[in-house]
């Protein structure tokens, strides 16, 4: 029975359409570059991040209560909210039944000890707060790297993890908006298809990155085919091009993305 979504399959492997079809019928051996892949079932992921989540919050709140406990000099066993009212509750009664001359000091150091609580409550709040932003954002940048290291073709000369910081040397970065990865360049501006004015699609623009990346292609006998003449529309006419018009990194990537789109560029 044949595999039906081997499509699919070749897209989370970050393999070009037809690689696996290809590998499977072959006599020869291939392997599969699994060092930067992360593969789990989703219910595994969201469950272990909402734990981590859980446990932050206990320890956020135990850490507060220990804090309000030493500060206000409480004495209770434990670092719940149960044992933290129930001090806060017999310190109220002791002060009830002794003889205070000035009601209206006892009021005073009465409110500023509750300020001070609902002051430290709030600061551990916001730090919770602040750990889950920090959670959500590294999850949001491995699927960015991930989305650019899947269209990374094997026969590089330097890891995927290199090439993607590469990228992000020369300028330029990826954000998620509206539910997919853009380019943007130094100046922080998306890179679009001049055509439909929409940003440019992340296979088309790494396939295009990568190129200089690629281990040269051998003959048949182990040495390296001679090197043809520059022909229009080929990736070696196309760095001549740059090199006369004088384009920096950005411009080449920008025009070569555009010319791999609208095919008057091969690699």
């Amino acid at each position: 029975m044949a595999l039906e979504n081997i499509s699919e399959i070749e897209k989370v492997f970050g393999l070009e359409e037809g690689k696996l079809s290809e590998m499977m019928n072959s006599e020869e051996k291939h392997s599969i570059d699994l060092s930067t892949l992360l593969i789990e079932p989703k219910s595994i992921y969201e469950e272990r991040v909402a734990n981590i989540k859980s446990s932050a919050s206990i320890m956020a709140r135990e850490v507060a209560i220990k804090k309000i406990k030493t500060t206000m000099g409480l004495e209770f066993d434990g670092k719940t909210e149960d044992g933290l009212i129930e001090a806060l509750k017999k310190r109220d009664d002791t002060l009830k039944n002794e003889s205070v001359k000035d009601p209206e000091k006892r009021y005073t150091d009465l409110k500023a000890d509750f300020d001070k609580l609902q002051s430290n409550f709030s600061a551990k709040e916001t730090e919770f707060d602040a750990f889950k932003v920090n959670i959500d954002k590294q999850a949001t940048l491995n699927d960015i790297k991930n989305d650019f290291t899947k269209h990374i073709p094997e026969n590089i000369l330097v890891s995927k993890a290199t090439i993607f910081t590469e990228a992000k040397e020369k300028g330029f970065s990826f954000e998620k908006e509206e539910g997919r990865t853009v380019i943007k360049n130094a100046n922080g501006e998306t890179l679009k298809d001049e055509r439909t004015l929409s940003p440019i699609e992340m296979e088309s623009w790494v396939k295009a990155f990568v190129t200089p990346y690629l281990k040269p292609v051998e003959g048949g006998s182990g040495k390296k085919d001679d090197v043809p003449p520059a022909k229009a529309g080929t990736f070696a006419a196309f760095e001549k091009e740059a090199e006369k018009q004088g384009w920096d990194a950005s411009q080449m990537n920008q025009e070569m993305a555009k010319r791999v789109k609208d095919g008057s560029l091969t690699l």
